[in-house]
């Protein structure tokens, strides 16, 4: 029997990328989005070449709507083996005297309750089987302060605490969580301006490609990873390992 995986935000970015990683490993996948029509077409069509995968409409803000997302998945698939909490936004790049709060207040309510929402509901399913692994997505403004929002920096720091609280609840029923903090990743969310900013900052001269995170989210779901309980991944290619200096030298 395959596992299964629900992804979030699986039909663009990161979240694509993941979703089309689990495929190509022999995982069905369930994927709890909002997106453009077209979007959401295109995704599935490429991604239903690759095995077995269904589209749940949710909006992760709302926590009714992500009950009825898992609920439809173990309706359809049995189960939840994995959850990959990839949904989110940045906010308005503003500084903080001339933001708007309920944009604030909405970046929060998304990347931070959109998260602890999936948690819980997939929690249920992933504690009766005493078994599987929650992935959560954070980000390097998690743990350190760049130029992003601040409902942004609010939003992934709680994520990482979250996670941490998360796990030291789930781990007795054999249950990992964990996240996965990005560095500056190739998406929608990045313009030129800031790609070339960002290029500078990571080892390898250019920010990071949606697949990279990925296959971090893969590596981290397998057993091998076992020992990694309550842990934040950094997945930033050397970006927080610097201080105010360019990681790159050609």
């Amino acid at each position: 029997m395959s596992n299964v995986v629900m992804v979030t935000g699986g039909t663009r970015g990161i979240g694509f990328e993941t979703a089309k990683k689990f495929l190509t490993k022999g995982y069905k996948v369930a994927i709890a989005s909002i997106d453009s029509e077209e979007v959401i077409e295109q995704a599935m069509s490429e991604l239903s070449a690759l095995g077995e995968v269904a589209f749940f409409e949710c909006n992760i803000a709302d926590a009714e709507q992500c009950r009825l997302a898992v609920s439809k998945t173990v309706e359809q698939f049995g189960t939840v083996d994995v959850l990959a909490n990839v949904a989110g936004v940045v906010g308005q790049r503003v500084p903080l005297i001339e933001a708007d709060t309920s944009d604030i207040l909405n970046t929060i309510q998304i990347n931070l309750m959109g998260t602890i929402q999936l948690c819980q509901e997939v929690g249920k399913v992933m504690v009766n089987n005493r078994s599987g692994v929650m992935i959560n997505v954070g980000s390097i403004c998690g743990s350190i302060a760049n130029t992003e929002s601040i409902g942004y920096h609010a939003s992934k720091g709680g994520v990482r605490m979250a996670t941490q609280a998360m796990a030291r609840e789930m781990s007795p029923y054999g249950v990992r969580v964990l996240s996965v903090a990005p560095g500056w990743v190739k998406t929608a969310m990045i313009d030129k301006p800031i790609e070339e900013i960002g290029s500078k900052l990571h080892m390898k001269g250019r920010i990071i490609e949606p697949k990279e995170i990925a296959d971090a989210i893969y590596l981290m779901s397998l057993p091998e990873a076992s020992a990694i309980n309550g842990s934040t991944v950094m997945v930033d290619d050397g970006y927080s390992s610097f201080k105010g200096v360019d990681g790159y030298i050609a």
